[in-house]
């Protein structure tokens, strides 16, 4: 009995060692198991980054690259602009260099049309063209004549640049500013629109405080000493007009033809006094109410602003000519004339000779 109990404890002994190795073996077989999958996972894992890592540096040489790429084209870009911008202002140049080759050539070969022309006149003629484009000009026996009503448009130049002291000695002796400025204006008007001589006497005149002639004949000239107006000169009354003769005592009158463009050109591009100064200048010369001379000569519709100047010897006329595609300066100046018969013929035949070979 006692051996079967041994023999049957020694077979369960040997029954559970089995189940117990059996145990061993499975759970060896799963951690394998498991270790196998970490591993799998693992480098599954280490894949999936990898192949992140890659797309991300591919993408970012890409972006890199596309930037690059993108700045090169810009840079290109903007060379090529700069050097099309570089052609079109060279073009330009040579475009601008070309016409006014070309117009100082219409210049020159004008002045002898036109030294020509007066040639054949009666009188002693003298004249100034300016092309005010390029500022080509040309004069032709530039000398002091006596200016009749030219001498007006310094008397206005100087009087807006005196502005302030004639509205103030206009108003001590009206007592009120506002009918002063009013009086100014009106003179300035007559002055220079319908040629009125005895607003020219006073507004020479109102340069001085006491209102006297010679005293304001003497303000004028140094204003027109300072502005380079060295050939032209205020010191008479003009007549026929409501108040007496007087005279500074220094001679006549007289102006030239270069001074009286040189005037204009200033009123032209808005230098004579202030902008507004000029314009209202200019605004005045428009509206010269004698148009028998330069406006006669030119085509129907074109502007001119300028002032005319007579007595029985002398004719003469100023202008800034809007052209049709040159504005221009055209100072014409006669005096030691014979007769006048034909002198407003002559006057038209000159100006359509300078606005033809100038447009």
């Amino acid at each position: 009995m006692d051996m079967e109990d041994r023999e049957r404890r020694k077979q369960d002994r040997g029954e559970r060692r089995k189940e117990a190795e059996s145990q061993r073996r499975r759970i060896i077989e799963q951690e394998k198991k498991r270790r196998r999958q970490v591993v799998r996972k693992q480098r599954a894992i280490l894949g999936g980054a990898a192949v992140l890592l890659l797309l991300f540096i591919w993408g970012g040489v890409s972006v890199w690259m596309g930037r690059k790429s993108s700045e090169e084209q810009r840079k290109d870009e903007a060379a090529l602009e700069t050097a099309a911008k570089e052609q079109e202002k060279a073009e330009r140049r040579e475009k601008k260099q070309h016409a006014e080759e070309e117009m100082e050539s219409a210049m020159t070969s004008l002045e002898s049309t036109v030294e020509d022309l007066i040639s054949d006149y009666d009188g002693n003629w003298s004249v100034y063209v300016e092309e005010l484009e390029y500022e080509n000009d040309f004069s032709i026996n530039n000398q002091g004549m006596y200016p009749a009503s030219l001498v007006k448009i310094y008397t206005m130049a100087a009087t807006f640049a005196n502005m302030e002291q004639v509205i103030k000695n206009e108003t001590d002796y009206l007592g009120s500013e506002e009918s002063a400025k009013a009086t100014v204006a009106q003179l300035l008007e007559n002055m220079i629109e319908i040629s009125d001589n005895e607003s020219y006497n006073e507004l020479v005149r109102l340069q001085s405080s006491d209102r006297d002639f010679g005293e304001g004949c003497g303000y004028i000239n140094a204003y027109l000493q300072e502005e380079g107006y060295t050939g032209t000169g205020v010191h008479t009354t003009l007549h026929p007009a409501a108040s007496s003769m007087e005279n500074d005592g220094l001679g006549d009158n007289v102006t030239c033809v270069e001074d009286c463009g040189k005037l204009l050109e200033k009123i032209y591009k808005g230098s004579c006094g202030s902008q507004e100064d000029s314009g209202e200048m200019l605004h005045l010369l428009l509206n010269q109410e004698n148009t028998l001379k330069i406006p006669e000569g030119l085509p129907e519709g074109i502007e001119v602003a300028h002032k005319t100047g007579e007595t029985s010897e002398v004719q003469h006329d100023v202008g800034i000519i809007y052209g049709e595609s040159t504005d221009f300066i055209l100072c014409i100046m006669v005096d030691e004339l014979t007769s006048s018969a034909d002198v407003y013929t002559q006057y038209h035949e000159l100006t359509e000779t300078v606005y033809d070979a100038l447009n």
